[in-house]
């Protein structure tokens, strides 16, 4: 009798993954969330997973497993039930940890780049026929058709978060893991509404890194100053670094990109080249990705002339620089980018694939403390945009009492990009982009909320508009 598992919160995107995975490897699953549409929406439809809204009945079959995500608190009814009954009860990292404690965790952590990062791992491990098991926190890869997999191989590749468990332990979700490989991509602050300073992120990362057994490595970006601390800290552990800096035992060189392809290779402290590397997405992000899937896949054996074929063929994930459409010379694309770095990174990527565009970011900031703590960073991150419109900001529910507003960052922003305005309505920057665009335009709707609802009614708006 196979075991079954409700799950609370089942339309975040780790949790759909995680769904998908216990689903795929035999559980009867369940799940429960509110009554609005997500972004993944669609992969609970393909496992033909129904969201029911909270209700105490849910738990009326007595589940084996009740998973919770971090999104819902102590006061969500199906966790009162579910305490009431003495149910087994895990938060979502708990449950990825149990999930993957009899395999090899290669767990990609990282303030950037973590999702893309470990798809693009999951895609090579899988084209060269060592059928990973995987669980990727995104709407949809565009090479898979879902989001995680049972694999029969030895390896389990995880996205590792460094975020809050729950919203009553603070203990960060990757302490959960058991790693045998991690990859760690980037160390700056992020998440003020958890870590008082960059100290603070560093030391949850290096709490991270102590998890690994000796016999592991760890593919460390050293392109930030925490992580070369982090390296000087473990002498006990392998680690295999890159980066476009110097010092690094894989550096990235020949960094080129044009409208169609993004390219670079790698060369060794010991002289030995290796690629070019091919990439059908864009920006640098993206190399910086793929050198940390390259350099993880050849570590554990698979052939550079493979993972050449299998990279050149990564098509991303879904709100990572995801082309919504394109209307005559217009294009609208919609991406994820929510921290001043990703934001600055993705926005030159923009400028660099479509030079001769006007570009249009339409940025919907996420969280108050972040906004607030990173403002002075917000404000220098918009340069290579021709036009910027701010939103409201979307809040967590975790923080209901405003202290900053999307006026505030609009404000900022326009010391270094004059071309920027507050429109909280998406119903007036629909109509003000109509007003507006001519030429070849690219529109590009950037956050870590809804937005990604307004790039699709912006392009139902050309459609109509264009016949």
């Amino acid at each position: 009798m196979s075991k079954k598992i409700h799950f609370i919160g089942v339309k975040g995107v780790g949790m759909a993954a995680l769904a998908t995975y216990a689903k795929e490897a035999g559980f009867e699953v369940t799940g429960s969330d509110n009554e609005q549409s997500f972004v993944t929406d669609p992969i609970l439809k393909k496992i033909d997973l129904v969201a029911t809204p909270f209700a105490v009945k849910n738990l009326s079959y007595n589940p084996d497993m009740v998973v919770i995500s971090a999104a819902y608190d102590k006061e969500n009814v199906e966790l009162k039930e579910a305490k009431k009954k003495h149910l087994e009860i895990k938060t979502y990292s708990e449950a990825l940890g149990y999930f993957s404690q009899d395999r090899q965790v290669i767990a990609v952590a990282g303030i950037h780049g973590k999702t893309t990062t470990a798809a693009m791992i999951a895609w090579i491990l899988t084209q060269a026929n060592l059928d990973p098991s995987f669980i990727v926190g995104a709407g949809e890869i565009k090479n898979f058709l879902t989001n995680a997999h049972f694999g029969q191989g030895d390896y389990f590749v995880l996205e590792a978060d460094e975020y809050r468990k729950s919203g009553e332990d603070s203990t960060s979700k990757f302490l959960d893991l058991r790693p045998k490989i991690e990859i760690i991509s980037s160390i700056e602050m992020d998440h003020p509404d958890l870590f008082s300073s960059e100290e603070a992120v560093y030391n949850a990362f290096y709490k991270f890194a102590c998890r690994l057994p000796r016999d592991g490595f760890i593919v460390l970006c050293l392109d930030y100053i925490k992580a070369r601390k982090l390296q000087r800290s473990l002498v006990d552990r392998n680690f295999e670094t890159y980066g476009f800096s110097d010092g690094v035992e894989w550096k990235i060189i020949d960094f080129s990109e044009d409208e169609e392809i993004t390219a670079f290779s790698l060369i060794r402290s010991s002289g030995e080249k290796v690629g070019p590397f091919k990439l059908i997405v864009p920006g640098e992000i993206n190399v910086l990705n793929a050198a940390a899937a390259v350099i993880t896949c050849l570590k554990i054996g698979v052939e550079e002339k493979g993972i050449k074929k299998y990279l050149g063929k990564f098509a991303g994930v879904k709100r990572r620089f995801e082309k919504i459409a394109e209307v005559k010379n217009v294009t609208i694309i919609d991406d994820y980018a929510h921290h001043p770095r990703s934001i600055k990174k993705t926005l030159e990527a923009a400028k660099n694939k479509f030079p001769n565009a006007k570009i249009w970011c339409i940025f919907q900031p996420h969280t108050y403390s972040r906004t607030k703590t990173l403002l002075s960073d917000f404000a220098k991150s918009f340069q290579s945009a021709d036009k910027v419109i701010i939103t409201d900001i979307y809040a967590s529910e975790r923080e209901n009492k405003p202290t900053i507003s999307g006026q505030d960052l609009a404000n900022a922003v326009r010391e270094n990009q004059r071309s920027t305005r507050f429109i909280p309505e998406w119903s007036k920057i629909r109509q003000d982009l109509a007003d507006s665009v001519i030429g070849s335009s690219i529109i590009i709707t950037m956050g870590a909320g809804d937005i990604y609802k307004l790039a699709e009614q912006i392009y139902q708006d050309l459609k109509s508009a264009n016949g």
